[in-house]
């Protein structure tokens, strides 16, 4: 089973000055016709890491290493439950900036606008329709947050 860091002398923590995102690789291009939202049994066929001085560069360099082409424009939709509103105003911000359509939950649309970031609401499922889920599947959603 291998032995102890703290029996090999190695008691020091390490501070690493990176971000680190895994990301799995799924083989959709074999699958041409076939309905390609993943159930329990859908394994990946392998994983990339993106590494960066950010998560979000790590993030963005994991997904173009999988295949996953990032969009430069078009509509995200951002909603954050209540203990990560704080943090998703300049998330949104920046979105905006870029050029960004900002789609948003009620209590998530709430607090953009109360910080002047226009976001279009949309419902969540089950306060009616169309709701988030129809919107994403008829491709007008780009990004999701």
């Amino acid at each position: 089973a291998g032995e102890k860091l703290r029996d090999l002398g190695l008691t020091e923590e390490l501070r690493v000055r990176h971000c680190f995102v895994k990301s799995p690789v799924f083989p959709f291009s074999k699958f041409r016709g076939v309905d390609t939202i993943l159930g329990p049994e859908m394994k990946s066929t392998g994983e990339v890491m993106g590494v960066a001085d950010s998560f979000g560069g790590a993030f963005a360099k994991a997904q173009m290493s999988a295949g996953v082409r990032l969009p430069r424009a078009g509509t995200v939709f951002i909603s954050v439950n209540d203990e990560d509103k704080a943090a998703v105003v300049p998330i949104a911000r920046d979105f905006l900036e870029l050029g960004f359509h900002i789609l948003a939950t009620s209590g998530t649309r709430q607090l953009l606008v109360e910080h002047g970031i226009a976001a279009e609401p949309v419902l969540k499922v089950g306060e009616g329709r169309p709701h988030v889920v129809d919107r994403i599947k008829s491709g007008k959603v780009d990004l999701v947050v």
